[in-house]
């Protein structure tokens, strides 16, 4: 008979109302929560990973270029997604070269939910990358006939940029187009593709900008033709005072015809050597060029070039030491010691004019004025009297001294 009423006491308890209440409520959550999700349609996505702020000259490396996500979403919502509308992506903002393991951030439309992401991690490495200038080589093929060769040969652009890393463009060779021998012919522009000529295999993506390039060109008939620089044969020295400041000739290049085979082997073209012995002034010479030897190259319509040889004058250093400091405008007989007492002088001049100077002979002096001086210690600048008007200067060493009365 007190059982009924020993329940009904506790079930009256507040202790277990409240646990009752809370029971209730989360019951009544996951009723809810699985009532919502099984209204979602499911469905699986392969997302392309992107990368946030990564700097143009950083190369992510990574093995994984999508990533597979499921997500839920209410089926009239679900027929309108397009995969697109996904994105998952690395943040690298901040990040220096090197190796990383990053969490994978997927964005999403709304009202579409978020089931799973494999990989959630994915494992990159930063490259840091470089660009080059590289000059566009043309090769030429080895099916023209003899008697035919390219004149005015026009690349534009004649420099591309390789963008990589320093470890793939060290195996960079050269870069070329290879036009055949029927493109040639037709005399037309060319647009051609860029050739790598490399050492072994590049280990990261590399990047030619432009990848093709403008190639004009006149295939004529006769032998053909290079232009190559003079180069003046020189010997002997000029006077002493004097050095050779540039050497010009008109023209400056000369035009050969020859064998392809005996071109590629000649780089310029010497005078006959030209003795500048003794000479003190600007030279205008006409010198002979040494033409080629034998049938199989000649210079077109020149055989010999004006040559202007400028001079300039140079000049030399001297030293000399223990050159004694006089003091001058002492007041009421006053007596002043000098520190140091003597000071190096250093003379700049021609050579013939510097090796024979003699400054005691010149009746030179270094001398401070203490005119108009009060205190009993001072620091006053040196002075040097005139040497000669051809020296460029003259340099006391050291430039100022301290002086100091002396107590009678």
């Amino acid at each position: 008979m007190n059982v009924p009423k020993k329940l009904d006491n506790i079930l009256e308890s507040p202790v277990v109302l409240w646990g009752i209440s809370i029971l209730v409520a989360v019951s009544m959550w996951f009723y809810v929560r699985d009532s919502e999700d099984s209204g979602l349609a499911r469905r699986k996505f392969l997302c392309q990973l992107e990368y946030r702020e990564t700097m143009p000259q950083i190369l992510v490396k990574n093995t994984i270029s999508q990533i597979e996500v499921e997500v839920g979403a209410p089926e009239s919502v679900m027929n309108r997604l397009r995969h697109d509308s996904i994105v998952c992506e690395l943040d690298l903002v901040g990040l220096s070269p090197g190796k990383y393991r990053e969490e994978v951030k997927v964005t999403l439309p709304q009202n579409v939910t978020l089931y799973s992401v494999n990989p959630s991690e994915v494992d990159i490495e930063l490259v840091r990358q470089t660009t080059r200038v590289f000059q566009v080589e043309v090769t030429l093929p080895r099916n023209i006939p003899s008697g035919q060769y390219l004149e005015s040969v026009e690349v534009v652009p004649k420099e591309v940029h390789i963008k990589g890393t320093e470890k793939d463009l060290a195996k960079i060779g050269a870069v070329n187009i290879e036009p055949t021998f029927e493109e040639l012919s037709g005399g037309q522009e060319l647009l051609l593709p860029l050739t790598v000529s490399r050492s072994e295999p590049f280990d990261d993506e590399v990047v030619i900008e432009p990848q093709q390039v403008k190639m004009n060109a006149t295939l004529v008939r006769g032998l053909p033709r290079k232009k190559v620089p003079v180069t003046v044969r020189m010997s002997g020295k000029p006077v002493g005072d004097y050095a050779v400041r540039s050497m010009t000739t008109e023209p400056a290049e000369v035009m050969l015809e020859g064998t392809q085979e005996k071109l590629n082997g000649i780089s310029s073209i010497d005078t006959e050597t030209v003795d500048i012995t003794g000479v003190s002034a600007d030279q205008t010479l006409v010198v002979p060029l040494r033409l080629p030897r034998g049938k199989d190259v000649k210079v077109i319509d020149v055989r010999s070039v004006k040559l202007q040889v400028s001079l300039e004058s140079i000049s030399t250093q001297k030293r000399f030491s223990n050159v004694p400091v006089a003091v001058e405008g002492a007041a009421g007989g006053k007596k002043w010691t000098v520190t140091p007492p003597v000071v190096d002088v250093v003379v700049e001049g021609t050579p013939s004019l510097v090796s024979s100077l003699d400054l005691n002979a010149l009746g030179f002096r270094a001398w401070v004025n203490v005119s108009g001086i009060f205190l009993r210690s001072a620091t006053l600048p040196v002075r040097a009297s005139p040497v000669s008007e051809d020296l460029k200067s003259i340099r006391i060493i050291p430039a100022t001294v301290s002086l100091t009365v002396v107590e009678e």
